[in-house]
């Protein structure tokens, strides 16, 4: 696996201190009064204001600032805004700090509730207030765990000096070459890189399959389709988490079995088939030219004999409900920052699908039928204006999914943290 940073290691793995539930209240009636102080001492009194940049050295002080895209909901998120980006070393006590102020406020929560069920029982007419607030105390704590969980994320992306996309809008001007080594071999696993090159050469071939002219030619998409690519790639980072944990734990206690011969199409299935470039940073010339082989390959019939990883050989053998579940996310909160994350680079996911239906015809008689005249309208509407779109290149789409991958990885990370550190409270996803 990627060699962790030190913080990173911090909150994966960080010892817990006794002695927390008993100073729990007295604990938190403190850190709410310090982020005040935090807060009235730089002159910031609206959320979000304090500024939290996940950049590397030497970027502007005004770039890729990631309150522009996720707003802290609490002051406990404000203080952990404020830690990443002024005092680094303190941010690590100060995730511990707020993950035992929210069990302990659990726990708390929990008997209050088993008090008040007696009184219930001769006083029922105070029965829908108590309800009323146990909801509003139920949505502080998800709302305070969801600001750590994703500041937790973006401290490790500042570990690594990446700095991450701030909103994406009309013309996209990023460095498309930029962090590629950081947000590959600093994230993944050896076993886990081929597949995300696979997943990398899948998305830049389009929807027709076919290569790119080169990784600097110039795209024109829909906000749309880029949101929803993002968020693909988000959770295939996530789901990749998954199983290259899975599959490293069964290595090393010696469990792995045989590859399933059949297994192939059903992974294929889900997350298609693509070849890999040999380097992150390769030029256009060489991208072409591995794209144009696999096509005269795929032209002339022949086979590839494209050697897998183990990793890949080993996500073949899960079945069909297997690979479903492996790829769902555990917790409200991780799918709820998913949504937060790509809505704030992209805009309202609803919007967009409410824009693009209306510039297709809505649910009229004329509504195109076959998949080749939708995507030929589509291509319309998005070259004539009627939809929001972004104008990027090739090597930018390539940055931006890997930061996606990324943040899908990390995700896992921190719910996985949060799910052995503590008692009861991720808010499990149930599933059909």
């Amino acid at each position: 696996m990627a060699t962790l940073s030190r913080g990173a290691r911090g909150l994966l793995g960080g010892p817990r201190r006794a002695g927390a539930r008993t100073r729990g209240n007295r604990a938190a009636a403190s850190r709410r009064q310090g982020v005040g102080l935090l807060v009235q001492r730089r002159g910031c009194n609206a959320p979000g204001a304090l500024v939290c940049r996940a950049a590397g050295p030497g970027d502007k002080e005004d770039k890729n600032s990631v309150e522009k895209v996720y707003n802290p909901q609490t002051p406990a998120g404000e203080m952990l805004s404020y830690y990443l980006s002024e005092q680094p070393h303190l941010f690590q006590d100060a995730v511990n700090e707020q993950l035992r102020l929210l069990e302990t406020e659990k726990e708390e929560a929990k008997e209050k509730k088993k008090e008040k069920g007696d009184k219930e029982k001769t006083d029922p007419s105070e029965l829908v207030l108590y309800q009323r607030m146990e909801e509003v105390r139920d949505l502080e704590m998800t709302r305070n765990l969801e600001d750590l969980m994703y500041f937790a994320v973006v401290e490790r992306f500042t570990s690594l000096g990446v700095s991450m996309l701030s909103p994406l809008n009309d013309i996209v001007d990023i460095d498309g070459n930029s962090d590629l080594e950081n947000l590959t071999k600093g994230v993944h696993s050896v076993e886990s890189l081929e597949m995300v090159r696979s997943h990398l050469m899948q998305v830049l071939s389009g929807p027709a399959g076919s290569p790119p002219p080169n990784l600097n030619s110039v795209l024109k998409i829909s906000k749309l389709q880029a949101a929803q690519v993002y968020a693909a790639s988000v959770m295939f980072g996530y789901f990749l988490r998954r199983v290259d944990a899975r599959f490293q734990l069964e290595k090393a206690m010696g469990l792995l079995n045989e590859v399933n011969s059949d297994a192939v199409e059903r992974l294929e299935s889900i997350f298609g088939q693509a070849s890999s470039a040999e380097s992150w940073d390769e030029d256009a010339e060489s991208f072409v030219q591995a794209r144009a082989e696999e096509s005269a390959a795929a032209s002339d019939n022949l086979p590839r004999e494209k050697p897998k990883s183990k990793l890949q050989e080993y996500i073949e053998t899960f079945d069909q409900q297997t690979l479903q579940e492996t790829a769902q996310i555990l917790s409200k909160e991780g799918s709820t920052l998913v949504e937060r994350q790509t809505r704030g680079l992209f805009g309202d996911i609803n919007e967009l699908q409410e824009e693009i239906k209306n510039a297709l015809g809505g649910d009229g008689p004329d509504v195109l039928s076959s998949p080749e005249d939708l995507l030929l309208r589509l291509q319309e509407v998005i070259a004539s204006g009627e939809v929001k779109s972004l104008t990027l290149t090739v090597a930018a789409q390539r940055r931006v999914v890997l930061e996606a991958v990324a943040f899908g990885a990390f995700l896992r990370d921190i719910e996985n943290y949060v799910a052995k550190e503590t008692v009861g409270l991720l808010t499990g996803n149930t599933f059909p």
